[in-house]
């Protein structure tokens, strides 16, 4: 069996160890080791990287058939004496966000009575999912304040087994049921819990704990949250960001929040003109076009067709035409997936859906369908194929009008 050192360690980045066997865990090749420092994937903490000798650790696993330590590798290694290098950015970064957990657990139980019932520790976003249905501003803001304190005190963090009778005496936030040996990590007298992962020796070590957001989920609430260097590095970024929208906007940066506004405003009102000035533009379109629209008796049959015109821009105008008495309309939208629509006034005593479906057919096929105003998606035509099935349908319309 591996000799689990980081238990005891968690600050050693270099150490020498002997290779006992090189099994393959499916395509790759493992080492187990008489000792690592090495930190496999479990509890909520992702593994650790670094090298073997000459060979890259791309990931630690425990095999469950004897909890051998399986250090997985990019090539393989032979038995005998080897040197660990234990990446330590990703070791110290692990170690602060998992000690930053216990500490904010904590404050969300002495804040809020919320237990933690789930945490994951991913690559760029760490999070806890409390087992409490309500959570306002307030009790995360007062949570996040407590446990900055705490990282501000520099409490000692210390990891141990104790023994039966030590167990008994002490209060844990959570006690798991595992067995064998229960390892503990104690932050000063704020937190003591059951963990397995790796953790810094002071809390001052943590830097700062930042929560990024709170989220309602089936089983309680998630909070996501940043420690240390991943919280000064979302503190820069943020900053940048102010800093650039400050001197875009020309204001100062406690100023954002009124400029933003007062373009939020601004840009409403804009919408508002366009959104008038298009329904003018529409309404005169469909006057012109009545206009131009030569007549088949009582009928006046509008058709047209476009590239790229937006779908809801045709519809409108549709829905314009007819409702003007005696009109039909014939319309499509050229494209990967064409769109037509076809259309009639109330009174128009002419049954529009086989001659729509016609049209559908002559253009590859396609679906849709409406009471006076037809539409639907056909296949791909360009805007010559178009015009020819829609000039097609309005000799049919014609010649079976009034």
């Amino acid at each position: 069996m591996t000799t689990r050192r980081y238990y005891t360690d968690a600050y050693t980045r270099e150490f020498p160890a002997r290779v006992l066997d090189t099994p393959r865990v499916g395509d790759r090749p493992a080492a187990i080791l008489d000792q690592t420092f090495f930190y496999p994937t479990s509890g909520g903490q992702p593994h650790d990287t670094g090298r073997l000798g000459a060979a890259a650790v791309v990931d630690v696993a425990v095999r469950e058939a004897d909890g051998a330590v399986l250090h997985l590798l990019d090539a393989p290694l032979d038995a005998g004496p080897v040197e660990g290098r234990i990446d330590w950015s990703r070791r110290f970064d692990h170690m602060q966000q998992h000690t930053g957990q216990h500490i904010l657990s904590q404050a969300f139980l002495r804040i809020a009575g919320a237990p933690t019932i789930g945490f994951h520790l991913g690559a760029d976003a760490v999070s806890i999912d409390l087992g409490i249905a309500e959570l306002g501003d307030a009790g995360a803001a007062n949570a996040e304040s407590l446990a900055n304190d705490i990282v501000t005190r520099n409490a000692a963090v210390r990891a141990w087994f104790p023994s039966v009778d030590e167990l008994a005496t002490l209060s844990l936030r959570k006690t798991p049921e595992v067995a064998g040996p229960l390892r503990l990590v104690a932050v000063g007298d704020f937190d003591i819990s059951a963990c397995g992962g790796t953790h810094v020796a002071a809390t001052g070590e943590i830097g700062l704990i930042s929560i990024l957001r709170a989220e309602r989920m089936k089983r309680g609430i998630r909070i996501e949250f940043l420690c240390g260097g991943r919280a000064r590095a979302d503190y820069a970024r943020k900053h940048r960001v102010v800093r650039e929208l400050a001197s875009s906007l020309t204001c100062a940066p406690l100023e954002l929040p009124a400029s933003v506004s007062h373009l939020q405003g601004a840009l409403l009102e804009t919408r508002r003109e366009l959104a008038t000035l298009k329904e003018r533009e529409l309404d005169a379109e469909a006057a012109g076009r009545l206009a131009e629209a030569p007549a088949r008796g009582d009928l006046r049959i509008v058709r047209a067709a476009w590239e790229g015109r937006p779908i809801d821009e045709v519809k409108g105008l549709a829905l314009r035409l007819t409702a003007i008495p005696s009109t039909v309309v014939l319309f499509g939208v050229a494209g990967k997936n064409c769109q037509i629509l076809v259309g009639r006034s109330e009174a128009v005593a002419i049954d529009l859906k086989p001659c729509f479906e016609r049209v559908l057919s002559r253009l590859g096929g396609g679906r849709g369908g409406g009471a006076r105003v037809l539409q639907g998606a056909a296949g791909t035509a360009d805007l010559a194929t178009l015009e020819a099935a829609l000039r097609q349908a309005e000799a049919e319309i014609a010649g079976s009008g009034p």
